[in-house]
């Protein structure tokens, strides 16, 4: 079957796809508006039809994420990959889609801005489905394009689309931590995603509204950062501000500096897995011009969330200065220290985050798999979290007093 891959109604180019696998790229009709970075000129040997497999693969939910097994059974033992061309591949982040070759279909007809949709893949998901009468279920979803490992959907409220995310683990910990980290943000004044928190059957899930609307899509910095071949002797940083300067991005001072306090709010919340596509860039995909950093969001794996009661007391090194980082540095200290954050952060306002234990004990308190011991140390390493990195970035030495003596850390 040929489909054509449209960025909204403008056609961009003919793939054919045979047995849910793409098979060859006919032609490319409208070359601006291809997807940023899946085509790599400089990637010699690899076919156009690999790399658009690649990128249309990664538009499929992750073999990793939770229940994702027992759902596709509950489905009807489909495949990922069914699930993706059974909705166009459409999205709730971007405005590509494909449409096939022989069909009328328009934007407006379609997408899942202004359209309604199902949400049997969802409840699939959450383990919730009705399966009784499998004739009646519907594949039209923006959950067959959701990506990360942590239970989610898509819902409508209000004529609002709203993601509900889950948690893991013995604490069901990443919900809270979203919340905490919209808190932070906001008392900081950084641009972010508000997150908020619901209860459903028992179970905890963070929940907030489509950043991303009609007239805007987000570009993750995984294929910002691929539009050009990384040279040896620059750093992936550099790299990265390269790519946005050749993509015109304008403002790149900006940029730098909403970065950098992305990357200084990670160190608070010691967040481990900021990697390249849990943060991105916004642009007009009407116009193409890019409207900059993306606000801050995706902050669930943060605050030790997998790390036992037993070696949270124990007061590991590894709780300051060892916590892993991403994507520039192996842990927050050593990000900070390689990036412009003491050019750009010193504004950051920390005298309103001196005391935020008690806004964090109320929000982790909120938690029944959280005990009362567990929410005391968790509040007592925050605070000594705010403390550190604020002597990063103002007090250079006495942050390097600190760290060479890290008893001078307590909870």
């Amino acid at each position: 079957m040929i489909y054509t891959l449209c960025h909204k109604d403008i056609p961009v180019l003919n793939f054919k796809v045979e047995d849910d696998e793409i098979t060859e790229v006919l032609n490319i009709i409208h070359k601006n508006h291809l997807p940023v970075g899946v085509f790599k000129e400089y990637e010699k040997g690899v076919s156009e039809k690999k790399q658009l497999r690649a990128w249309w693969k990664g538009r499929s939910i992750p073999a990793s994420r939770q229940n994702l097994r027992d759902a596709l059974e509950v489905l009807g033992n489909i495949t990922t990959e069914q699930l993706v061309t059974k909705s166009y591949g459409l999205s709730l982040s971007d405005h590509y889609w494909a449409k096939p070759m022989d069909s009328n279909l328009r934007w407006k007809d379609v997408n899942f801005f202004e359209n309604n949709f199902s949400e049997d893949v969802g409840k699939a998901l959450f383990g919730t489905l009705d399966i009784t009468d499998l004739s009646g279920i519907s594949f039209f979803s923006p959950d067959n394009t959701s990506d990360g490992w942590l239970k989610k959907k898509w819902i409508i409220d209000n004529n609002e689309r709203i993601l509900l995310k889950g948690g893991s683990g013995a604490y069901v910990q990443e919900p809270f931590n979203e919340v905490l980290a919209s808190e932070l943000c906001k008392e900081l004044s950084l641009s972010h995603v508000e997150y908020t928190l619901t209860e459903i059957d028992g179970k905890y899930y963070s929940a907030c509204k489509d950043f991303i609307n009609s007239e805007t899509e987000l570009v993750p910095a995984w294929y910002v950062k691929n539009v050009l071949k990384k040279e040896n002797n620059v750093s992936e940083y550099n790299h990265l501000l390269n790519c946005c300067k050749y993509l015109g991005m304008e403002n790149i001072d900006k940029i730098e500096e909403q970065l950098c306090k992305m990357f200084t709010m990670d160190c608070i919340i010691a967040n481990t897995d900021r990697h390249f596509n849990n943060f991105g860039f916004i642009r007009n995909p009407n116009t193409l011009e890019w409207k900059g950093l993306a606000p801050i969001y995706d902050n669930g794996t943060s605050m030790f969330y997998d790390i036992s009661d037993y070696d949270l007391k124990k007061g590991l090194d590894n709780i300051y200065y060892k916590d892993p980082a991403k994507p520039f540095a192996k842990n927050h200290t050593e990000q900070l220290l390689k990036l412009p954050c003491r050019k750009f952060c010193t504004d950051l306002p920390f005298n309103k985050i001196e005391n935020f234990a008690e806004k964090a004990a109320e929000i982790f308190g909120k938690n029944r798999h959280i005990s009362d011991e567990r929410c005391q140390l968790l509040c007592e390493i925050l605070n000594n979290r705010i403390e550190m990195t604020n002597a990063l970035i103002n007090s250079p030495e006495l942050f390097k007093k600190y760290h060479n003596n890290t008893k001078d850390w307590k909870y």
